[in-house]
């Protein structure tokens, strides 16, 4: 029997096309996507490297129940991916089993290229109590889909996770499993020309075990890094973002957390 099943699937839930292999998997759909396209793929193993599309970045994901649906973005939604994401009539999906040595290797915990609104049985998972007027260039995802530009808002590629003007936002980040992590990186969005952006001056890192770390930004346009002792967490938080003027917007371009599985 084979490890893992891809399943390209349309709106009335037929079958497209699928694909069966045991450590790697491979599926080409050579024709569009019809409206309301999606995946399944099914594995024995929790662990896999996920390459849906060439232009977004394949993402180690933790699939605990070992199924994971993804809903193919489409309409408003594709403002946040690359312009030829999900387009043309060639689409190479590519599924591997991670390794052990992988997933044992320091590497951005945080990446998921295929998060979405509402994801449910794959990790690691976004979310945030506020998304800019709800669309999908502010949403949570954006903040851990790789890609690190800065230095303007909106579509891709500066797509980022931001609140508006609010005071109180909160964004979360769940790995769905304990994991050792020891940093956490913060690439503000950086869109300063015209006032248009301020950078957030300082914040909170809260973390599952119940620790919480203040930490202090600087208006820059590179990454900045908080190296702290390792520790197994689930999740971690980042809330009570403060900015100097209430008047001018805040948001999040990339959060990075280093880290290895435990295994």
């Amino acid at each position: 029997m084979s490890n893992i099943h891809i399943m390209l699937c349309g709106s009335n839930d037929q079958i497209l096309k699928d694909s069966r292999g045991n450590e790697s998997c491979e599926l080409i759909y050579e024709k569009e996507y019809p409206k309301g396209a999606y995946y399944i793929i099914e594995s024995k193993s929790k662990y896999l490297k996920v390459d849906l599309d060439e232009y977004i970045h394949p993402s180690i994901l933790y699939i605990p129940d070992g199924r994971m649906v993804y809903k193919i973005p489409e309409g408003e939604k594709l403002r946040a991916y690359h312009p030829d994401a999900f387009k043309g009539t060639y689409h190479h999906v590519h599924i591997l089993t991670a390794s052990k040595e992988e997933l044992k290797t320091r590497r951005n915990l945080a990446l998921n290229g295929y998060d979405i609104r509402d994801a449910k049985g794959y990790y690691p998972h976004s979310d945030a109590n506020v998304m800019t007027r709800d669309e999908a260039v502010f949403e949570s995802r954006n903040a851990i889909d790789g890609y690190m530009d800065n230095q303007g808002h909106g579509s891709f590629p500066y797509q980022s996770w931001g609140g508006g003007l609010r005071d109180d936002l909160e964004f979360e980040l769940y790995f769905g499993r304990k994991v050792l992590i020891d940093e956490v990186i913060i690439t503000l969005r950086a869109d300063y020309e015209g006032d248009h952006d301020i950078h957030w001056e300082s914040a909170v890192i809260e973390f599952s075990d119940s620790d919480r770390i203040p930490i202090k930004m600087v208006k820059t346009t590179e990454p900045q890094a908080f190296r702290f002792k390792a520790k197994e967490v689930e999740w971690i938080k980042l809330n009570h973002l403060q900015r100097e003027m209430s008047s001018a917007f805040s948001a999040l371009s990339q959060i990075q957390v280093m880290g290895k599985d435990l295994l």
